[in-house]
C-alpha cells in the first residue's frame, strides 16, 4: 500500500519478506490429471504459507525467462542452470510473476526482489503453485 504526499510516495506498511526456505516446507504429492492425461504434482501448503494467500509479500530470487520473447518471467530460488525447468529443483523453488508493468526486460539470472500479492494453487495445471500477482520490483 502506498500513500502519496504531493511529489513524495510513502509506503504505508512494509510487506513481509518470505524466503525460499519457507516455501520449501510445502509438500507435494503425485496426482493424475485426467483432463490433461498426465501425472502432475499437487501442493499441500502448510498453515504458515496458507496464511499468506492473498497477502502482499516480498521475495528475492533469480529471473528466469519463461517464453522465447523474454516478456514472461518466473522467479527462481536457483540460477537458470539449476532451476526447476532444467530438472535440478522442485516446484517449491519457482514462482510465476504477473508484472504490474508488462514489457519490462530482465537478464537471465538477474537477482531481483519483488513485491506483490501471493497466489497459491494446489493444482495449477500449466501454471505455478506460487504466483506473485501485480508484482513490482522492490528497491530499498
Amino acid at each position: 500500500m502506498f500513500l502519496s504526499l504531493g511529489a513524495t510516495t510513502v509506503r504505508a506498511q512494509l510487506a513481509p519478506k518470505i524466503t525460499w526456505r519457507q516455501l520449501a516446507t510445502t509438500k507435494f504429492e503425485e496426482v493424475f490429471d485426467a483432463s490433461r492425461n498426465i501425472w502432475s504434482q499437487k501442493a499441500n501448503f502448510p498453515a504458515e504459507i496458507l496464511a499468506l494467500q492473498g497477502q502482499q509479500v516480498r521475495i528475492t530470487g533469480y529471473m528466469v525467462p519463461v517464453d522465447i520473447t523474454g516478456k514472461v518471467y518466473a522467479l527462481s530460488a536457483y540460477t537458470f542452470s539449476s532451476c526447476f525447468f532444467c530438472g535440478g529443483a522442485g516446484p517449491e523453488s519457482v514462482m510465476g510473476l504477473e508484472l504490474a508493468v508488462p514489457g519490462q526486460k530482465f537478464k537471465t539470472d538477474q537477482v531481483v526482489t519483488w513485491e506483490g500479492t501471493l497466489v497459491l494453487k494446489s493444482k495449477p495445471g500449466m501454471g505455478f503453485h506460487f504466483t506473485l500477482r501485480n508484482s513490482s520490483e522492490w528497491k530499498d
